[in-house]
């Protein structure tokens, strides 16, 4: 076996490695169920169900998802611990260069798929929309910046955040680093859990991407790479939650 192959069999390894956990032992971890926070990355029709970014492989983490918000919130996880970042786009993003229009403000792809849409729309629930794949700036209907009630958090004691949702290696991978790297500049008490069970990024296979002139995206790889990654900063990767 080369060096590379080697390494792609360690990294797979270690990935699946990863323990699963249970909400009990989660909730004992973070001290208290009122200091898990669950943030929804891009839940969207856009990505989920329709137009030039959306995925049926992207698709297949709504249900796991809105399973762990029905059993948080059963155990008394506040309202206001969901947090949703969700892209919102104008028609001339500039993010365009980079990727098909998407999630346009205004569209139906712009939505949270239908069967978050009850939790978005508690009384408390927070939404940040985005214009970046990081939603650190993304701004709430108050004005606020995500990063501002980050920092506010961080103030108040330990938090668990986990992290639901697409992309993997894009917008997971951004916004689990960017707590992870903001909690590490404030020295705060933070745990930051990414549940393989619960994200997913898309898959095109290199002879679709020669048909289309578009890059080629091996889900199956960049999920492994990105999770590994996420591991190697400090980002906790469990495999799934358990009851």
């Amino acid at each position: 076996m080369g060096q590379t192959e080697a390494f792609f069999q360690h990294i797979l390894e270690k990935v699946e490695q990863a323990p699963n956990e249970s909400l009990d032992q989660l909730i004992t971890q973070a001290g208290d169920i009122t200091s898990i926070f669950l943030v929804f990355v891009d839940i969207l029709k856009g990505f989920c169900e329709k137009g030039a970014l959306s995925s049926l492989r992207v698709n297949e983490m709504v249900i796991p998802v809105k399973q762990l918000t029905e059993k948080l919130l059963s155990k008394g996880m506040p309202e206001e611990n969901l947090i949703f970042l969700n892209d919102h786009h104008p028609t001339q993003a500039v993010e365009f260069a980079a990727f098909a229009p998407h999630c346009i403000a205004g569209t139906e792809e712009a939505e949270v798929v239908d069967l978050l849409k009850p939790f978005q729309s508690l009384p408390t629930a927070q939404t940040y929309l985005k214009n970046s794949t990081n939603g650190l700036f993304g701004v709430n209907q108050q004005g606020k910046r995500f990063f501002e009630w980050l920092e506010e958090r961080f103030q108040i004691g330990k938090s668990l955040f986990m992290i639901v949702g697409d992309c993997t290696d894009l917008c997971i991978y951004q916004n689990a680093m960017g707590i992870r790297l903001m909690a590490n500049q404030y020295n705060a008490d933070v745990d930051i859990v990414v549940p393989v069970s619960h994200v997913r990024t898309y898959d095109v296979p290199v002879k679709q991407a020669a048909k289309l002139g578009i890059p080629a995206h091996d889900g199956d790889v960049l999920d492994t790479v990105f999770l590994y990654h996420m591991q190697l900063n400090g980002v906790r990767i469990i495999q799934s939650i358990a009851d």
